[in-house]
């Protein structure tokens, strides 16, 4: 009997982590935007789960300040304002520099080549279709995610990849209004990337808090517009 019920708790761990995974996804790819309102039967539907561990799920997305669950009304996907942006940038502008000047010798070097031959590619040819920012979106992340992945510190990592699940819905969003600033900051990121091959690693910092500093008045910008 304990080790039936060691299965049935494991069955429901990963029905809880799938469950987990696919509603952070919707939500981080805007299929659920900011504002709307959920209610458990459509999650459950659109998840192929039961209540239980939906409601695990959910508790989970609720502490990482993705939804607010609101007895007898519903799950509210949560807005993205200029206070999220601010805390957003905020926390990438105070760990991503430090990041690189820490654990800048354990960056994945072959990676960062890669990104940059992408990078080069959109700053000669510019962003003018939404198949070209989808490319920009990739690469963007790749150096982000490629540069977080050096960290050594596990609760740095895990606070970066948390707000880079709000970047990537600020960027969604956007939409066509960061368009210019895609180019752009494929330039900075080619910048970023030849300091920290030529081991300029103080540089390699400076160039990242610059650019975090453009993409955030480039993020204000666009929720302005759309005010």
């Amino acid at each position: 009997r304990e080790k039936q019920e060691n299965m049935m708790k494991k069955t429901q761990m990963n029905l809880k982590q799938f469950a987990y995974e696919t509603i952070k996804d919707k939500i981080i790819r805007c299929e659920y935007k900011p504002n709307d309102i959920l209610s458990e039967a459509i999650i459950m539907e659109a998840v192929d789960a039961s209540r239980t561990p939906i409601r695990e799920a959910l508790n989970m997305l609720a502490q990482e300040g993705l939804i607010q669950i609101i007895p007898k009304k519903g799950i509210v996907v949560l807005p993205i304002t200029m206070k999220e942006i601010a805390m957003t940038f905020e926390a990438r502008w105070l760990l991503e520099p430090y990041v690189v000047k820490k654990y800048g010798s354990y960056i994945d070097k072959e990676k960062l080549k890669a990104i940059k031959a992408v990078s080069e590619r959109i700053v000669k040819g510019g962003v003018k279709s939404r198949e070209t920012a989808a490319l920009f979106a990739r690469s963007d992340d790749d150096l982000h995610e490629t540069i977080a992945a050096s960290c050594k510190n596990k609760y740095l990592f895990q606070t970066l990849q948390q707000v880079f699940n709000q970047n990537m819905r600020i960027r969604i969003l956007s939409e066509e209004s960061l368009w210019d600033r895609h180019q752009t900051a494929a330039g900075e990121h080619i910048e970023i990337i030849d300091c920290i091959l030529e081991e300029r690693i103080e540089e390699a910092a400076s160039s990242m808090s610059r650019h975090l500093l453009h993409s955030k008045n480039a993020a204000f910008s666009s929720v302005l517009e759309m005010i």
